[in-house]
This record gives C-alpha cells, sequence and structure tokens, in this order.
C-alpha cells in the first residue's frame, strides 16, 4: 500500500538501498555541478571523469545496508530491497553516454506522497535508470488494487547548456526562466508535514522540477525556501509535529520557513562527530557529503522512536536530552556515498494522516 505523508508518522513498509559493488564511479558534469559545494573547486575544474572506490569500504557500506534492513524488519517494518547490479551496464541517450548507478540512496530520486510514487527528474547523468532496480518493489506496491499511482518524470537532455551552472545562493527570477533548462529535483528535496510540504529550491532546475510535482497535488500547501546547494534531509528533518531537527550550520533556518512553523521547536545538536579517516577512501580521496549532514539524516520510525548513526553522538545526546528514543545503527562512510540513513531509505508505507499539523 502506497500511503504516506509525514517524516514521523509510524513506519510501516520502506525500502533500503544497496551500494554499488564495483569500485568503478562516474564524475561527468552534472556528477561535479550536483556535489560542486563539498567536492571544491579543484575536483570541479579537474578532467577526471571517472574515480574509484575502495572495496573494503563497499563491503561495510553494504554490510551496514544490510544491518540496518534487519534491524527494521525486527521492528515489525516490511521491508523492500532493490535488484542489485552485478555488471556494468553502458547506455546512451540521445544527448550523452553513461553508465547505470546502483540504488543506494533510494530516497533521491523518488518522492512518495500520500498514495503516489512519484520517480522524480534527476540531475545526474548515470541515475537516469537507476530506478529500474526498483521497479519490482513499485509494481507490487501500485498493483495492490488500493488505487495508488506511479508516476515517471519526462525524460530530459542534461547537457550543459540545459543545467542551471550558476552559484545556488545566486538570486533567480522564477517568474522569467529560460526555456532552454530541464526540470529537475530530487525527492529528498522535499519534506512533508501532512498537507504542508517544504521544498529546498535553489535553480532554475530545481523550481521547474517543483512545478511539475506540485501539479499533482493542487490540495496540498508547498512552501519554497533556499537553504542548501542540494538535498533538504541533510539541513533539516521534521521529528514530529512542533519539532525540528537541523544542523547547528544553518542557524537562520527558522527565519527561512513559512510563518505558521516558526513557532516550533528547533533543535541544534552540539557537534560531537569523531574525526572521519579520510585516508584509502577512493584514488582521489573524494568526499560527496558533510559529516553534519549525515548526522542529522536521521529516520524517525514514528513520532518517538529515531534512527540514528551511532557515530552522531551530539544527535543522539540532543535527542535523548529532548526524551525521544534513540535506535543507533551503524551506518559507515556516509560522507563518501553521500548518504545517511534517511538518504538510504524509502518509506512507502506510514500511519499518518493528510492534514495540517500546525
Amino acid at each position: 500500500m502506497i500511503n504516506s505523508h509525514t517524516s514521523f508518522g509510524k513506519l510501516k513498509t520502506i525500502i533500503v538501498g544497496r551500494e554499488l559493488k564495483l569500485n568503478r564511479r562516474i564524475m561527468d558534469l552534472t556528477f561535479k555541478y550536483f556535489y560542486k559545494e563539498t567536492l571544491g573547486q579543484e575536483i570541479y575544474e579537474s578532467p577526471c571523469d571517472d574515480y574509484k572506490i575502495n572495496s573494503d569500504l563497499i563491503f561495510d557500506r553494504n554490510f551496514d545496508l544490510d544491518n540496518l534492513a534487519n534491524l527494521l524488519t525486527s521492528l515489525g517494518i516490511k521491508v523492500y530491497r532493490p535488484d542489485e547490479l552485478k555488471r556494468i551496464i553502458k547506455f546512451e541517450t540521445p544527448t550523452f553516454k553513461s553508465e547505470v548507478s546502483s540504488a543506494s540512496n533510494v530516497r533521491d530520486i523518488t518522492w512518495v506522497y500520500k498514495n503516489k510514487i512519484i520517480e522524480t527528474p534527476t540531475y545526474i547523468r548515470n541515475r537516469y535508470f537507476e530506478n529500474i532496480a526498483l521497479y519490482n518493489v513499485f509494481e507490487e506496491c501500485y498493483d495492490n488494487g488500493n488505487g495508488g499511482q506511479w508516476i515517471k518524470a519526462p525524460n530530459t537532455k542534461l547537457t550543459e547548456s540545459t543545467i542551471d551552472l550558476d552559484d545556488w545562493r545566486k538570486k533567480r527570477d522564477f517568474s522569467n526562466i529560460n526555456k532552454r533548462y530541464d526540470m529537475a529535483i530530487d525527492g529528498a528535496q522535499f519534506l512533508r508535514i501532512g498537507k504542508d510540504v517544504i521544498v529546498n529550491v535553489t535553480t532554475y532546475n530545481h523550481y521547474l522540477g517543483f512545478q511539475w510535482i506540485k501539479s499533482f497535488f493542487p490540495d496540498a500547501n508547498f512552501h519554497m525556501i533556499s537553504v542548501a546547494d542540494n538535498h533538504i534531509d541533510g539541513t533539516i528533518n521534521c521529528l514530529k509535529p512542533g519539532v525540528f531537527l537541523c544542523d547547528p550550520k544553518y542557524k537562520n533556518i527558522r527565519d527561512l520557513l513559512p510563518e505558521k512553523f516558526k513557532t516550533w521547536k528547533f533543535l541544534y545538536p552540539e557537534d560531537l562527530t569523531k574525526n572521519i579517516d579520510v585516508k584509502n577512501m577512493t584514488d582521489i580521496d573524494i568526499r560527496l557529503a558533510s559529516s553534519r549532514g549525515m548526522d542529522i539524516n536521521v529516520l524517525s520510525i514514528d513520532e518517538n522512536t529515531v534512527v540514528v548513526n551511532e557515530r552522531a553522538y551530539g544527535v543522539i545526546k540532543c535527542l535523548e536530552d529532548n526524551n525521544f528514543n534513540v535506535i543507533p545503527i551503524k551506518l559507515r562512510h556516509g560522507e563518501i556515498f553521500a548518504g545517511g540513513i534517511h538518504c538510504s531509505t524509502l518509506d512507502i508505507e506510514r500511519e499518518d494522516e493528510f492534514i495540517s499539523y500546525i
């Protein structure tokens, strides 16, 4: 059954990703732009078009994802997994060539809201066909006779001219967008709070993708903000009605939210993360995400219970101090694989409602 309106209703059904077991990773223009702020200017401007990840780190990541799936199953939650990608699959569209990526961070290019599964228009070329690994899951959830819908975004060009490459902080005129731009936005840009949805929009591509997705939900209240270069769930998460968990880097996030949310409680955990060993990560020591973003990338089981990376000591302390039940779990190398617990999962069914929680 497809039914999810929040990030905190009692979790019933979820997908847990699988990391690609092959070492090779694509690093084309679209990849570099998407992770530009974390990669840094030097790598962004480098001529490299691929890189390799240490096999031991890949093993660790898949081991931890399997354990996460087992944990959620032990909590009585139905867990699905993507099909495993066992070989390099090259593909070509009329505008670019690439290789299929595995469905690791399953929340990124799919958005589940109300009774709909929406495959969102991706920014990154090698993710173009990534969701094929999830089609068996989508078909089972869609074909259960409960009136759910499965919607796929239109194909996009993903060329240099169709992507808004300006710095995300630059002010944009969304009332006057050049028709050359593709729509491109990830599911992880949307924060669901019942009838209210907060969406991070920082580029022309984001805005076009946001407007396309918004068109399917005329009875929902969408609130557009500009808070980060890509995903909102490394910046702010809603733990339950009245409480947000935020990256302390964004102390002003209250000011960016709609008035109705400004009276809510904002939790800013102290930075107690252990230093991360960046040696032997990849052949060019590349990181795709920040440790702080990974720390608050948590998964709520219900309004009182939260799964947190066991190394996110500041988050654990903050949540326990605020009377949450914390379940620590090991999920290593989130900075390398660009995904924390929230990114690596996609909830399909929660016991929640399409109501205003204000």
